[in-house]
């Protein structure tokens, strides 16, 4: 077996969600690939930001640090925020050796799909290489 996934579909218990799904790849040598999570819910920033950080965090994925869950959270509750009046946002963001990218998509006046994904890197977004520490 050369790749495999781990998939979480939970059944939402708080209003406004109404679907909730993460998956967890791994490729060759069981190495992670990557991180999904999806949310459908009502467009409130705040809530999305929070989960979406928290369950990146959750992941305790290598080169994480507790502090970074200040400057994610910051970036995909701007993301989220910028749906507000479009139909779609997409960005990429990286902190340490984590490249995310989140994408929410506009389904009705209230509701939105926000998707987030996190990769391992050891490049910044520039494409220059990362010493040690997860730097330029």
């Amino acid at each position: 077996m050369n790749e495999y996934q781990w998939f979480l579909e939970a059944r939402p218990v708080a209003a406004g969600v109404n679907e909730l799904r993460a998956s967890w790849e791994f490729g060759a040598g069981h190495e992670f690939e990557r991180l999904t999570m999806r949310f459908r819910s009502v467009l409130d920033p705040n809530y999305l930001a929070e989960k979406l950080a928290l369950g990146i965090r959750a992941a305790a994925l290598k080169g994480w640090q507790d502090d970074d869950v200040h400057d994610l959270y910051d970036w995909l509750h701007e993301g989220v925020n910028e749906c507000v009046g479009t139909s779609m946002v997409r960005g990429k963001y990286r902190v340490g050796f984590l490249l995310c990218e989140m994408t929410c998509a506009t389904v009705s006046r209230t509701e939105v799909i926000t998707e987030a994904r996190t990769t391992l890197t050891d490049t910044a977004l520039d494409g220059a290489s990362l010493n040690a520490g997860g730097e330029t």
